[in-house]
């Protein structure tokens, strides 16, 4: 029996060439998905506050514990340092206490002398924290992690209720997101904060490029676009000596990660009495999602209010000698009153 013979005419091998091809137009996109989503994503860690040692209960000692502390920190820049500024004779407590926690490469010249009028005008010491990789030559930045930030805020807490018998907590930017944090986990803090002041809170940056680093590839397309350094120097001496302005890209990794935790937590589950200060033209960070954050706040005592007066160029730093001398002492007195009001 003669075997049958096929011929494959040639439409038929080029048929059968576009179907291979269109399969691997299907099957190259779903690989490119893939990798691209099962790609490294920064992992922050757990929100758990760094090991700490203690600080003293005894207003009286510290002074000298802050001092031991800071002296481990070689290339310390001069005034930014933690400390206290005494109402009367250094270890006398006060009725009110200020805290202040100075913003993302800041330091406590930030909104100086905002805080020590407020708490010159409410009878109160104060105390400036330093946040980690702060105020250090700028790779040290580059290495502190949000459990660091979080000590130094539990830190600044248990310190601002040594020194008086009620404490505020005025915070700057990404400050203003730690004193968020510390309002959603008042069991962490061994003192209640009575009130908070939030001036331009860090609830997501202006520029939405920042949103990527916590996805997949983030720290590498950051590291790719940056060749892992950013900032520049601002050309005023004293700009540069208050604030980080050349710092690693990696340093915004803790920081996008700590905004993501505390915008996306149940933030009908803070209570603490909130002032919010903010202007509506920030370049710096989100204005809608500043209001978006606001109300979703569960405390019973809130006040959002805009300000349009700040000479500070991004309208993010809203007072203070080196951004925005002129608005400093309404602004300390608007933040007066609302304390005083509320008590």
């Amino acid at each position: 029996m003669r075997k049958a013979c096929y011929t494959r005419l040639p439409g038929q091998r080029a048929q059968r060439g576009s179907l291979r091809w269109a399969r691997w137009l299907w099957v190259l996109p779903l690989a490119l998905a893939a990798l691209w989503w099962l790609g490294p994503r920064y992992d922050a860690g757990p929100e758990a506050a760094t090991a700490r040692p203690v600080p003293p209960l005894a207003a009286a000692e510290l002074d000298a514990w802050l001092a031991t502390q800071e002296a481990q920190h070689m290339g310390l820049r001069p005034g930014a340092a933690k400390g206290i500024v005494w109402h009367g004779p250094p270890g006398q407590r006060t009725p009110w206490a200020v805290v202040y926690l100075h913003g993302f490469t800041a330091s406590r010249v930030e909104t100086a002398p905002l805080a020590e009028q407020v708490a010159q005008a409410l009878g109160a010491n104060l105390f400036y924290t330093r946040l980690a990789g702060h105020g250090l030559p700028p790779d040290a930045l580059g290495v502190a992690t949000m459990q660091d930030w979080l000590a130094d805020a539990v830190e600044a807490v248990r310190i601002g209720r040594a020194l008086g018998e009620r404490v505020l907590v005025i915070g700057t930017s990404t400050g203003a997101t730690l004193g968020a944090w510390l309002a959603l986990h008042p069991e962490l803090v061994d003192a209640t904060v009575h009130a908070q002041v939030w001036i331009s809170p860090n609830f997501g940056p202006a520029d939405k490029r920042t949103e990527w680093l916590l996805g997949p590839w983030g720290r590498q397309i950051a590291h790719a676009i940056t060749g892992g350094t950013v900032g520049a120097p601002s050309g005023d001496a004293r700009i540069d000596a208050g604030w980080t302005r050349v710092y690693p890209v990696d340093a915004l990794l803790p920081m996008m990660a700590l905004v993501q935790r505390v915008r996306e937590a149940d933030l009908g589950r803070v209570r603490t009495p909130i002032l919010l200060l903010y202007s509506p033209a920030d370049r710096t960070v989100d204005p809608a999602l500043t209001r978006a954050v606001f109300n979703r706040l569960g405390s019973p005592t809130k006040l959002l209010e805009e300000v349009h007066d700040s000479t500070d160029r991004d309208q993010h730093v809203l007072a203070g000698a080196l951004r925005s001398p002129g608005n400093t002492k309404r602004l300390a007195q608007r933040i007066v009153a609302w304390v005083q009001l509320g008590q």
